[in-house]
């Protein structure tokens, strides 16, 4: 079956839902490519930074680290800690009975960090779950209109024959294909990216966790 000549063939109405349905396509696969590479860029510079910083046991040789806190999420989201970090450490105020609390900033500014880290990583993800839920309503709606219109075919010639009727039909059909072909690759694409986007998250909140209890040791460090 040519789906591009029954489209050709196709009514008014179906050709104008399979339009929008084409450009939901090329629209999850742009977003599929860009967050591919978004995604898996920002896992191999990770994996990277990790690497140098697992040599480091201290804060004092975070440091060494400059050349990596920009590249990165986890990166960026020690850059923050170690801007808080110096801030509490230059406070000297260890007597102060909400040093503690000043102390859980350093943690707070790195979770906030990761937050708009993954925000930036899971962008555009929210519009391909809009593409899959819209995407096989709307090919319900080209299905209810070609049997609609065969039917309406039907009662104004007073004949059920297939010439009658086959238009209708054949339009209710072709709309449920396209819609099916977009709905399908984006729900295989936005459930790829979200894994990998989760896989991210997990591995700097367990970064956090590591960096904080370093970052505590650091301030009694002298």
């Amino acid at each position: 079956m040519n789906i591009f000549r029954v489209f050709l063939e196709s009514g008014l109405a179906a050709q104008i839902i399979m339009v929008i349905l084409i450009f939901f396509s090329v629209w999850s696969w742009a977003i599929f490519f860009k967050k591919f590479y978004e995604l898996r860029g920002a896992r191999r510079r990770g994996k990277t930074f990790l690497a140098a910083y697992n040599l480091y046991r201290t804060t004092k040789d975070y440091g060494k680290l400059t050349h990596l806190l920009e590249d990165n999420p986890h990166g960026r989201v020690l850059k923050k800690g170690i801007e808080e970090f110096n801030i509490v450490k230059s406070s000297n105020q260890s007597a102060n009975p909400q040093f503690s609390e000043m102390v859980d900033n350093i943690r707070l500014v790195m979770e906030q960090t990761r937050l708009t880290e993954i925000e930036y990583l899971e962008g555009s993800l929210p519009t391909m779950s809009t593409i899959i839920t819209a995407s096989p309503f709307l090919g319900l709606l080209g299905t209810v209109w070609g049997i609609m219109e065969s039917f309406l075919a039907v009662r104004a010639r007073g004949s059920a024959h297939i010439t009658v009727v086959a238009p209708g039909i054949s339009d209710a059909l072709i709309t449920t294909v396209y819609g099916l072909l977009v709905a399908l690759p984006a729900l295989f694409f936005h459930n790829y990216l979200r894994t990998q986007a989760n896989r991210i998250d997990d591995s700097m909140d367990k970064f956090i966790n590591d960096a904080f209890v370093k970052f505590r040791r650091g301030l009694f460090e002298t």
